[in-house]
């Protein structure tokens, strides 16, 4: 998958993201951004490098941040982790994803909650999207880990 398909996906999810918070069901949703890189670390056998993180951190801030702060920061963080991590060990320490997806997701959603004010219900985001971002991580890892096994 080259760069431009990835931008052109980040694009989509952008899009899928105003229609959530117009409907004003983006509080009782996953972050669809993380989900999708949680997505590309399982199905693509080589993660994009740092910068495509940043950028579409920076994307995504740009278009839903009035600081380019809370998403920039947490994706680059994410990037880094993700290549320097080894994409086996990723994939066998299911208790440590777990930890850090929530953590992940608890400290982006207190920044997104101190930075931006663009729902009245993001208190109630900041307790329940920890929660359904590793809820989906533990589906995705409990489907993967036979094809995960074979790797090994």
């Amino acid at each position: 998958m080259n760069e431009l398909i990835r931008i052109l996906i980040v694009f989509l999810l952008v899009v899928a993201n105003y229609i959530f918070l117009t409907l004003e069901v983006w509080v009782w949703l996953p972050d669809i951004f993380l989900i999708q890189t949680l997505l590309f670390t399982t199905f693509l056998n080589k993660i994009p490098n740092v910068y495509f993180f940043i950028f579409k951190g920076f994307l995504i801030d740009l278009f839903f941040s009035t600081y380019t702060v809370p998403y920039t920061v947490t994706f680059g963080l994410i990037g880094l982790y993700l290549n320097f991590g080894s994409l086996k060990w990723i994939q066998r320490s299911f208790v440590e994803q777990i930890i850090m997806i929530f953590v992940i997701s608890l400290v982006l959603n207190m920044l997104l909650g101190y930075f931006n004010n663009y729902s009245s219900n993001a208190e109630m985001r900041i307790i329940l999207n920890p929660f359904l971002n590793s809820f989906i991580w533990i589906i995705i890892f409990m489907t993967q880990r036979k094809k995960w096994l074979k790797n090994f």
